[in-house]
């Protein structure tokens, strides 16, 4: 806040008058301003940063066609939670292991050569690269989901995990 009467958007830092709901030079929504600010540099951190500043590992990403056995194989190898299952660079869904569990659980023998879309959690939630951490974090929170695929452009370009958002904040308050 500049002062009582302005308040600074988050994204362009801009200066609006108290009461707007938009900023006017972005658009951007300015109710978020009325919540209660960041009383740490963590807590700044996680508002501000953008989910790129958590660099998006590499998604490991499959046809839909691709086997259960076979997926199940690259997750153990890659030491990973999930596959993206795309087309193209477009998602189409995801396994992680939580699907894994829940879907497939001790029958993995039965289903290995069956495809991973009939397991797959279809049209997952995805962000941007440009979306906020916070955001992420939130939206995770909601949907009960530990892993996220990343989108630039519309297509996938990595995935983040909680794991990753932990350790931004871990690494935050080492710099503190």
């Amino acid at each position: 806040m500049l002062s009582d009467s302005l308040f600074v958007c988050l994204d362009c830092d801009y200066g609006n008058f108290a009461g707007s709901d938009e900023c006017e030079q972005c658009g951007q929504s300015l109710v978020a301003l009325t919540k209660p600010r960041a009383r740490s540099a963590v807590e700044h951190s996680i508002i501000k940063d953008r989910i790129e500043k958590l660099s998006p590992s590499d998604p490991v990403c499959v046809a839909p066609d691709t086997t259960v056995g076979e997926v199940l194989n690259l997750l153990v190898d890659h030491r990973i939670g999930c596959v993206i299952v795309a087309e193209d660079r477009k998602i189409a869904g995801i396994f992680s292991e939580r699907d894994a569990l829940n879907r497939i659980g001790t029958q993995s023998a039965e289903f290995a050569g069956r495809p991973i879309s009939e397991f797959m959690t279809p049209d997952p939630q995805s962000l941007e690269m440009t979306d906020r951490i916070a955001y992420a974090l939130h939206q995770m929170d909601l949907g009960g989901f530990r892993h996220v695929p990343i989108l630039s452009g519309g297509e996938v370009a990595g995935v983040i995990s909680i794991r990753d958002i932990l350790r931004h904040i871990t690494d935050r308050l080492s710099d503190a």
